[in-house]
């Protein structure tokens, strides 16, 4: 079994980004936005401190879960410095004493598959993932020859969420480290849907790549006939 390891996801104890430089690129094919961190990794935590906190594209890591990791050996990832502060969504208050890492999971599965193993549609040029595809589904799986064999490891197209075995979703529980939660890969729901009507509106403004209407055809958002119809509207 592997398992999604995810935070609690509570919005009163929090981490958030706070003022950080960084890198951006898009996906001249379907628009994907992907951005790389510079230097110190700055961010807040609001309420408690915890060990674990997984803020978007970014899990940061207490000293202690980092300990463990060394202690048991664990490969798949890397960490980087991080400036922490108390605060809130809006404000910055006084430094946190504390030392926390900006973790960072290097270990590999290839794409998001579903539960037969086939790669959810994705866009062919730079992998990503596509949100709204009308997939209404539970579970995914990963392509074994594709996994590097890392104790933590990701998607390559959703590399943000780190996954591990059952051994060591053991040692994480069992040492107790605050803020960590666990989902089986092939319990997680996969809600996809989209409307019809913003289906056709994003055809029309010229916003779906050829890979995402694809999708749309294959799991009935649209018909031949209503992309045909909405195309001829494009070109007049």
């Amino acid at each position: 079994m592997y398992y999604f390891m995810f935070d609690n996801h509570n919005s009163k104890n929090q981490a958030i980004d706070s003022h950080n430089d960084y890198d951006r690129e898009i996906c001249d094919n379907c628009g994907g936005i992907y951005i790389t961190y510079k230097g110190i990794y700055n961010f807040r935590i609001m309420g408690k401190l915890y060990d674990y906190y997984l803020n978007g594209e970014s899990s940061v890591i207490s000293e202690k879960f980092l300990n463990i990791l060394k202690k048991n050996g664990f490969t798949g990832y890397e960490i980087s410095g991080t400036t922490p502060y108390h605060g809130n969504v809006t404000m910055e208050g006084d430094p946190i004493k504390e030392k926390y890492y900006l973790f960072k999971v290097t270990g590999r599965c290839g794409l998001v598959c579903d539960m037969n193993g086939e790669p959810l549609p994705h866009c062919k040029k730079c992998g990503r993932r596509f949100p709204f595809t009308g997939l209404v589904t539970t579970g995914v799986s990963f392509d074994t020859d594709s996994y590097d064999g890392s104790d933590l490891f990701a998607f390559e197209n959703m590399s943000n969420i780190p996954i591990v075995s059952e051994e060591v979703k053991n040692v994480l529980s069992k040492s107790k480290l605050s803020n960590l939660r666990f989902e089986p890969i092939n319990e997680r729901i996969i809600n996809c849907a989209i409307k019809r009507e913003r289906a056709l509106k994003r055809i029309e403004e010229g916003m779906a790549c050829n890979e995402l209407i694809e999708a749309w055809l294959k799991y009935g958002v649209l018909t031949e006939q209503e992309l045909n119809e909405q195309l001829s509207k494009n070109e007049n």
